[in-house]
């Protein structure tokens, strides 16, 4: 019973993603989630609150993957070389500000939503969900913290909701600076926000222009891979200290 309970919820959810990806939050409506999730309508309540719950789980659902790359990245700290591990984290950071962009439009005119990002909904709904998850399985540990970096503090603290990432990222960059790996004067906030800034324009020129385009008027890579490397190697000449 708990394993179908959650599979319902799993599946509302992947659903939610995929339409309102491809439709947006303002176009996007339960009857369609529920028909692309196979569930009758009134069952989208059974396991969310109502419609700006769900979206805003959507939305967790999503940021997930960055807060899952952080991690990875802030585990590599000493490992690979610098330009490697950020490399692998632009490319998949394009990839996730490509699912993120079409959400995340109409969030920026809704108090609501800006109130829950900022309160670090996202990582509580994951928390929240992981946590029912365990108490329907039988076990008794406390909820992990969600990865992503430092820790956030008190919910909506400096490095809580959207900030997060690009705190986690200062807090791998100030790592590899103590080891040697950047030079002692890099200024680290600036280079996060120019790798994240530069993922997220990527994103947003193939989204509205196309990878033609992309290529042809603003002189960038389609590939996400390619432009990661060239974006890295731009973002830290000159800032580089012993490999």
């Amino acid at each position: 019973m708990a394993t179908g309970t959650e599979t319902m919820r799993e599946r509302i959810l992947a659903a939610a993603v995929t339409v309102i990806r491809s439709r947006g939050i303002v176009a996007a409506t339960t009857k369609e989630i529920a028909r692309s999730a196979g569930v009758s309508e009134g069952s989208l309540y059974n396991h969310f609150a109502n419609k700006t719950a769900l979206f805003a789980a959507a939305l967790a659902e999503v940021t997930g993957t960055a807060r899952a790359a952080m991690a990875t990245l802030l585990a590599s700290a000493g490992r690979n070389t610098v330009e490697e591990n950020l490399v692998r984290l632009a490319t998949e950071m394009v990839g996730f500000y490509g699912e993120l962009l079409p959400m995340t439009g109409p969030v920026l005119a809704d108090p609501e939503l800006i109130a829950w990002l900022r309160d670090d909904g996202p990582a509580k709904a994951q928390k929240e969900a992981a946590a029912k998850a365990r108490g329907r399985a039988g076990g008794g540990q406390a909820a992990a913290a969600a990865p992503g970096g430092p820790p956030a503090g008190h919910p909506g603290g400096a490095a809580a909701g959207p900030v997060m990432g690009h705190t986690a990222l200062i807090g791998y960059l100030e790592a590899e600076q103590r080891a040697g790996r950047l030079a002692a004067g890099a200024p680290l906030p600036y280079i996060a926000a120019a790798l994240l800034g530069g993922c997220q324009q990527h994103a947003f020129l193939t989204r509205l222009a196309g990878p033609e385009a992309v290529e042809a008027g603003a002189g960038l890579p389609a590939a996400a891979e390619e432009f990661a490397v060239r974006l890295v190697r731009a973002v830290l000449a000159g800032h580089t200290g012993t490999p």
